[in-house]
């Protein structure tokens, strides 16, 4: 009884530990000293919503976020940014403490708006998603 409850809670706490979605609406703005590209009006003015989730997780290190290879912006925890990009396919990637390199292919139509989402399990574990938020 004592090993099940132990083990429960075990569980209950790392599962605590991992990020939880936070809406790009709700999130703070990345501030402008780590934006670093893709800030400009571009023909067809699309846009790329990149948001982190809030948590303890990974916590102590920013992301750094990637649109085609170049390096746009480093967000930390429960912190959003937008990226103005051209219509066509871009590589979004994003990499953080130890938590390995994620790559997402997306595909943007002129003055649409397409959103992802950073999360980090609790064993450092890292995604970069889509996401509707």
């Amino acid at each position: 009884m004592i090993k099940t409850f132990m083990l429960a809670l075990s569980l209950a706490l790392l599962a605590a530990c991992a990020t939880s979605p936070v809406p790009s609406s709700e999130a703070d703005p990345v501030p402008s000293s780590r934006l670093f590209a893709f800030q400009s009006p571009t023909q067809g003015d699309s846009t790329l919503v990149v948001t982190r989730d809030k948590g303890f997780v990974g916590g102590g290190c920013n992301t750094t976020v990637s649109i085609d290879g170049r390096r746009a912006a480093e967000i930390g925890t429960g912190e959003t940014a937008k990226f103005r990009v051209t219509p066509g396919e871009h590589i979004v990637s994003a990499s953080s403490c130890g938590s390995g390199l994620k790559e997402r292919e997306t595909t943007i139509k002129g003055g649409n708006t397409k959103k992802f989402r950073i999360s980090i399990d609790s064993s450092m574990s890292m995604d970069l998603s889509p996401t509707m938020q």
